[in-house]
């Protein structure tokens, strides 16, 4: 079982406002937005009216992100230099998981020549989390060359590096942080995870265990102490961090899918189903919770759900060999569809690459022939005729029936780290404009 690790980069406060008085409407009831034809500050109303529908969108508990991204969209395309909501429009995005798209907003405040360290800095921690460290590395180190001693971009670029799984490099950024601010919290958890990535776990749990001690209600030092502990073997010690994450931060997703990867593992069903739905809620395509929320659903009877979830798992993950293999033995053995199953199957041995010789292909023949066999005569006690719909299963077919799914929820694949995440009191807040030198969210000075 593969849990999620986070890389910690820090957090940069976004800042919004408007050039006057927003009108304020129900950003969820069904009243139209206000129209009026005239301008404030220069900016149209029609953006004005959506820029302060996504901030009340960001200010309820908990956060209406979907929401709040389309106002701040339409507060942009209403008026495209409208910088505060750009900012706001990044932030949410990110909330949302949506890194590339919050890639192309700070760049779009870029191209505006907004200077500003903390867009940089965010312009790198959404290229980090996009799965870029390059180009995520380039940006934090443009924050060095203009400010030297800026703890948050080394604290970011040993993030960066640790991704790319240069721990050595990655461990001289974090000394370089510790050398001036020791109880640097950020710092700590970096170098609690490059001795996770070497394996050593006494000196892992150490530094998230001392990284709590500065900051009790950082979560993903929770998270990471927990995947510590699971990797000690001290499962019920795991489970208690991971929910302690979840309960300081309900985004942490990562949490979230590491308790929920150990409940499927204990058979525990209904609790893995409740966590994967959790962050399906906020991402409907997200590939592993989808297969683990699958997985999950096989093991409480909802066959034909399960069938569904691995079926659209499938259009957004592409042929994975296993949810192939897991959607096969459903409609085969569950829910006696074979000839479904026997498209799946077929999908799953090229996806698989099996060699000619695999007793999954013999079998595999065996099932089709059986499938397309015509019912037999009725004097000849053929049963109900039906055309061979629920034919027996060959060995080296599927599991077993009862055979629990795999516990990882990740098809065979682990999935990409998610990385850090804007706390939830980085909230955009009424200011006018982005501050010039946003502090980070850890208090470092």
């Amino acid at each position: 079982m593969r849990l999620q690790a986070g890389l910690f980069s820090l957090v940069v406060v976004v800042a919004a406002g408007c050039g006057g008085t927003p009108i304020k409407e129900d950003p969820i009831g069904d009243k139209p937005p206000v129209k009026v034809e005239k301008k404030v500050d220069g900016i149209p109303v029609s953006a004005v009216t959506a820029f302060a529908a996504g901030v009340d969108a960001l200010q309820v508990t908990p956060p209406n992100f979907v929401l709040a991204a389309e106002s701040f969209e339409k507060a942009t395309g209403a008026y495209n230099e409208y910088t505060v909501a750009w900012l706001n429009q990044a932030y949410s995005y990110e909330r949302l998981g949506r890194y590339a798209d919050a890639v192309k907003a700070y760049r779009k405040l870029i191209d505006q020549n907004v200077t500003d360290r903390g867009v940089n800095l965010a312009l790198g921690r959404a290229l980090l989390l996009s799965g870029e460290p390059d180009q995520a590395i380039t940006e934090f180190e443009s924050v060095l060359r203009t400010k030297n001693d800026d703890l948050q971009a080394r604290n970011n670029l040993a993030a960066a590096y640790l991704k790319k799984g240069d721990s050595a490099t990655s461990l001289r950024y974090v000394k370089e942080v510790l050398a001036v601010q020791p109880k640097n919290v950020p710092a700590i958890v970096n170098l609690g995870l490059i001795y996770l990535a070497q394996n050593k776990l006494p000196l892992a749990l150490l530094m998230f265990q001392k990284a709590i001690n500065f900051e009790p209600n950082n979560a993903r030092a929770h998270n990471n102490l927990g995947l510590t502990y699971f990797q000690l073997e001290q499962v019920p010690s795991a489970v208690v961090e991971f929910e302690k994450a979840i309960s300081l931060d309900a985004t942490m997703d990562d949490a979230r899918l590491n308790v929920a990867s150990i409940y499927l593992d204990y058979l525990d069903y209904r609790e893995s189903l409740k966590q994967f739905q959790a962050v399906r809620a906020r991402f409907p395509q997200h590939f592993q919770a989808m297969v683990g929320e699958a997985n999950s659903l096989f093991g409480t009877g909802e066959y034909e759900t399960a069938a569904k979830v691995y079926e659209e798992s499938l259009a957004i993950g592409g042929d994975d060999p296993e949810v192939l293999r897991r959607a096969g033995k459903i409609y085969e053995e569950q829910l006696g569809q074979p000839k479904k199953a026997i498209e799946l199957y077929k999908r799953f041995a090229v996806a698989a690459k099996l060699a000619a010789d695999d007793p999954f292909l013999q079998n595999l023949k065996f099932l089709e022939e059986a499938a397309n066999a015509p019912p037999p005569p009725p004097d000849e006690g053929g049963g109900e005729g039906d055309g061979g719909e629920a034919p027996p299963t060959g060995d080296g077919m599927a599991p077993p029936p009862g055979d629990a799914p795999p516990a990882d929820g990740a098809a065979g694949d682990a999935p990409p780290v998610e990385g850090a995440q804007p706390a939830d009191g980085a909230a955009p807040a009424d200011g006018t404009q982005p501050a010039a030198d946003a502090p980070p969210a850890d208090g470092e000075s």
